[in-house]
């Protein structure tokens, strides 16, 4: 590739923000500079390392948060089951029936997760789709 030399007047705060930034990349102005414009140029941003690492740490909150709505969800079907019986035996003397109690359970969850969905949806402004 043949190169030609440029010569551009630039603002000195943009100046010393190339100084900045080359001084971090251990890099000359010029080669920081002549990257930028190509780039530029190429239409791709100029640093991908901010998008990666927001990406990276949104991993991590994403996992933690599955962490803790399992924890939620498992405390939560454990109060169900024991509210069931409570109930079951206040009315029918006896606790609830196992496959009636996992049936109600899986409706109850099937319930929740439709809830959540639809929060999602409201949060980004979207219509919930017809068939999900």
């Amino acid at each position: 590739m043949a190169f030609k030399n440029l010569s551009i007047r630039i603002p000195e705060e943009a100046h010393a923000e190339l100084e900045k930034l080359a001084q971090e990349r251990q890099q000359k102005v010029s080669d920081v500079a002549r990257e930028l414009i190509m780039q530029g140029l190429k239409g791709s941003p100029a640093d991908n390392g901010v998008i990666v690492e927001y990406l990276e740490g949104f991993g991590a909150v994403l996992a933690s948060l599955h962490t803790e709505s399992t924890r939620a969800r498992y405390y939560s079907e454990l109060m169900t089951s024991y509210a069931m019986d409570m109930q079951s035996l206040m009315i029918e003397g006896k606790v609830i029936d196992k496959a009636a109690k996992e049936a109600l359970l899986a409706k109850f969850g099937s319930a929740s997760v439709q809830v959540a969905q639809e929060a999602w949806w409201r949060a980004l402004n979207a219509n919930v789709p017809a068939e999900k």
